[in-house]
């Protein structure tokens, strides 16, 4: 399986622009980014969460696609987007966007990346796709999905999985479940693990791979999703 990295630079020579190109593109796009960035992005395989959607938009390709290298890799594209990927600034007058689906009828699903402390995602704090209601989900409000982008659950969770959380119901030991914890500026991590046993203080996780068991600060990581399921893959 390829890297986001590898795919934007796969995406990016077949449509014969320079990195310094695409820059301007996700720039104009709404994420201000340099030449530098996104020669990062291809040399390291990752973005931030933040950055994906106008990646995609840029490029004119899904950004479930993006994100996992599942699925049609043009679904949910809109017509202006794949014009917008070939059209200078001053094309782009007029163009229509699109508006958010119905969430009560979609499920939200947030793109992540590696790179805290401890093997933590960072999460996006915007939804970078819909996907259509888990029927567990339904009525349940703040429920999401969640891009899986680390491997330390494998093969439970395998890179390119959309785990379905739901985040009012209560955690058990024995139940998978998404940690996070938000720092001051705002930055959303999580880490995703079984929950072994807890008290007061702390939760005890374990995770596959490699196979450990730690706890973790309930005073850090204060909010615990259960997970309920997963897409395999994206549609």
């Amino acid at each position: 399986m390829t890297t986001i990295g590898e795919r934007v630079k796969t995406e990016r020579n077949a449509k014969g622009w320079s990195q310094m190109e695409l820059a301007r593109r996700v720039t104009r796009a709404g994420y201000p980014i340099t030449q530098g960035g996104i020669a990062q992005i291809e040399r390291r395989g990752e973005t931030e969460p933040k950055s994906i959607v106008q990646l995609a938009q840029a490029l004119g390709v899904s950004v479930v696609w993006l994100q996992s290298d599942r699925g049609d890799k043009t679904a949910g594209v809109s017509p202006e987007d794949m014009q917008l990927s070939l059209l200078p600034p001053a094309g782009r007058a007029g163009l229509r966007i699109a508006a958010a689906p119905d969430l009560r009828q979609q499920l939200q699903v947030f793109s992540s990346a590696q790179g805290g402390e401890g093997g933590a995602m960072t999460l996006s704090n915007e939804p970078v796709a819909w996907l259509p209601r888990d029927a567990r989900l339904e009525g349940v409000e703040g429920a999401y999905g969640c891009f899986v982008s680390g491997d330390s659950m494998e093969p439970a969770y395998e890179k390119g999985n959309i785990l379905l959380v739901n985040p009012k119901a209560p955690v058990n030991p024995g139940d998978d479940v998404v940690f996070m914890r938000e720092d001051k500026g705002g930055t959303r991590y999580v880490l995703i693990k079984r929950l072994v046993r807890r008290n007061e203080a702390s939760w005890t996780v374990k995770q596959y791979n490699p196979a450990k068991t730690f706890s973790l600060s309930r005073k850090e990581w204060s909010k615990a999703h259960l997970v309920i399921g997963k897409y395999n893959r994206a549609s």
